[in-house]
């Protein structure tokens, strides 16, 4: 039988100290356009998710493409312009709406809901370029502010879990003025993958998923092509050390936290929407992938359908399964995550 461990993320020292705000690293970074869209350049690669850009706040799809914005038709209801022109009415970007730049509706307002939420964007501006010491400020009291950037952190698990599960510890310094309501608060963190490894792994898994799906392909044919992929080329780490996807791709081997951040990587290049639930599996903690395939939730995990063995093993046991038929063996908080009925 597998252990299984998952990384926790956790704080490692609180401490009130005088900080200076320190800003995003950005290295040759700048706006790019061809007919399909906008995108922002960053190095060798682009940003994807959320990012500020001047004072303003963007999201990036997983191929650098900049969502364009939400317009009103005539009848005044809000509808999302896709890169391709269409209009969809059901789009939302976590939660969120931009504008027809592209840029989100609420980012200057000032109400202590969009407080938290400014707040979760800017630190996932950092942890996606992977900065190792930024700043952030928060609005309230200095004894809530450690509690309030956990949750922030760990709401991105269910948001943006491909960055947030890269953060491997952190720590945090506080400070205030008297009589302040801000609280400076400097995060240190400690990351799996660096910059360079994160753009070396989407050069090379969208090589694989190019080379084994094809634009006349369906998402569920792509799905199974990628699950197989995995499961094919990649072997259990029994020594419980590899978390991250770009070892588990280079390194063909990995835990399950890095089986799940793969699939989802290439699930994402492939065009397929997919999550990574967190959860327990006979006793032992564990993560698999949730899929959106054919209108519908369903879940899916390459780690137990690739069984350590002394001989290459290919399953689908666990492929694209209910919740009723995957909770035989896997316990998770339902109330967090789709349902897949």
């Amino acid at each position: 039988m597998k252990k299984i461990k998952l990384t926790k993320l956790v704080i490692v020292s609180l401490v009130v100290a005088s900080i200076t705000a320190l800003s995003p690293i950005k290295t040759n970074a700048e706006w790019k356009k061809d007919n399909k869209g906008w995108w922002y350049s960053e190095g060798k690669s682009w940003v994807t998710g959320w990012r500020q850009l001047d004072s303003k706040w963007y999201y990036f799809e997983q191929d650098g493409y900049m969502k364009t914005g939400w317009l009103k038709d005539k009848d005044n209801k809000w509808y999302y312009l896709k890169n391709d022109g269409s209009m969809a009415y059901d789009t939302v970007i976590d939660g969120y709406k931009i504008d027809s730049n592209g840029a989100w509706i609420n980012s200057t307002s000032s109400n202590n809901d969009s407080n938290l939420d400014s707040l979760g964007k800017e630190i996932l501006s950092n942890i996606s370029i992977q900065n190792s010491t930024f700043s952030v400020e928060y609005s309230g009291d200095i004894n809530d502010a450690g509690n309030v950037i956990e949750d922030e952190i760990n709401k991105l698990k269910y948001t943006n879990p491909y960055e947030a599960y890269n953060v491997s510890s952190y720590k945090m310094e506080m400070s205030s003025r008297s009589g302040s309501s801000i609280v400076k608060v400097k995060v240190n963190c400690v990351y799996k993958m660096t910059a360079e490894m994160e753009a070396d792994l989407n050069i090379k898994a969208r090589a694989i998923v190019e080379s084994i799906t094809s634009e006349g392909m369906s998402q569920s044919d792509k799905e199974l092509a990628i699950h197989d992929w995995i499961v094919n080329n990649t072997t259990y780490d029994k020594s419980y050390t590899i978390y991250d996807p770009y070892n588990t791709l280079i390194k063909h081997t990995g835990v399950c936290e890095g089986y799940s951040l793969l699939a989802q990587k290439m699930f994402t290049i492939a065009g397929i929407k997919s999550i990574i639930v967190e959860g327990t599996s006979q006793g032992e903690s564990h993560a698999w992938n949730m899929v959106y395939i054919d209108n519908k939730w369903r879940h899916v995990d390459a780690t137990w359908d690739d069984p350590v063995s002394s001989r290459d093993i290919l399953r689908h046991d666990y492929y694209n399964l209910t919740d009723k038929e995957i909770s035989s063996d896997h316990s998770w908080d339902t109330s967090k995550y789709p349902k897949a009925n």
